[in-house]
């Protein structure tokens, strides 16, 4: 089954299907729950950034790799 997750336009990946939706759905919460639990452990604001722009930096990698891959034009 051929059916793209992703629709590239321009260097965005917007979702084209449900599964795709629900991947993107699962990166604000994601950030939200990791910018709570380094916030918890951290002593300065610098700390929680820091470390929050770092890890949430991984989480957009890995969207761009599943993105880029289910996306229409990789699936060709």
């Amino acid at each position: 089954m051929k059916f793209p997750w992703f629709k590239q336009v321009g260097i965005l990946f917007i979702p084209s299907s449900i599964i795709g939706w629900l991947i993107l759905g699962c990166v604000p919460i994601l950030g939200i729950y990791l910018f709570v639990d380094i916030d918890s452990h951290s002593h300065s604001v610098s700390d929680t950034l820091m470390s929050f722009a770092s890890n949430f930096f991984i989480i957009i990698v890995v969207y761009t790799s599943v993105a880029y891959f289910s996306s229409r034009s990789s699936l060709k």
